[in-house]
């Protein structure tokens, strides 16, 4: 009996496990054959990978907050910059006019000047000495100017100064072209009347092309 008892204690010693704090279990048998050597191989347990939480809507715009507001602020420093560069244009454009204006009006201060040598008709605009006051002609007063003989560079631009010497002396202000007159069909009467002065001249010498400047009398 003693016998049977001890090999029954013998095989229940091999086949019994050691059971750990942590739960764990390994077979004693196992256990009791694993060398204490120094040489022993150490265990390599994989890189621990930490799993992403998944966010909430809320918390990925909250999130993506930062990111927004830098592409706006990046966005409003574009735009203001661009607007920079607009306005900076602008203002080039505008003192290029306003020098544009300030040497027409040099040149519109400085004036075209017509000497007025005599009054007659046409023999006398033939003669090319100067401008010719047509007034007994057209019942209104005009001086005229072959095209060729400086009628080509009488101003026609509105606001223009324009100073008659000699017989008509005289500042005026060019209105404009008020008619363009056939001078081989139109008559005296299709000249405009009610101006202060009027210059006459043949545009390009073509008299089919007859143009009349209105002028405003200024001193």
């Amino acid at each position: 009996m003693r016998r049977i008892l001890r090999a029954a204690i013998s095989l229940s010693a091999a086949t019994a496990v050691i059971v750990g704090l942590g739960g764990a279990s390994l077979p004693f048998a196992a256990a009791a054959e694993q060398p204490h050597s120094a040489s022993r191989p150490t265990m390599v347990f994989p890189a621990y990978r930490a799993v992403p939480p998944v966010l909430s809507d809320r918390q990925l715009i909250v999130a993506a907050a930062p990111v927004r507001k830098a592409n706006a602020a990046k966005a409003a420093a574009a735009a203001a910059a661009a607007a920079a560069a607009k306005k900076a244009a602008l203002a080039a454009a505008r003192n290029v006019t306003v020098a544009s204006a300030r040497r027409i009006s040099f040149v519109s201060s400085a004036g075209h000047s017509v000497y007025v040598w005599t009054s007659g008709f046409q023999a006398q605009v033939n003669a090319c000495r100067g401008g010719v006051d047509l007034t007994a002609a057209y019942h209104t007063r005009t001086v005229g100017e072959h095209w060729s003989c400086g009628g080509s560079s009488f101003p026609e631009s509105a606001g223009a100064l324009v100073t008659f010497t000699g017989l008509d002396a005289g500042t005026y202000r060019v209105i404009g072209v008020v008619a363009t007159l056939n001078a081989y069909v139109a008559h005296t009467r299709n000249i405009p009347h009610g101006y202060a002065m009027l210059f006459q001249t043949c545009r390009a010498g073509d008299s089919h092309y007859t143009i009349f400047i209105a002028l405003a009398r200024v001193s």
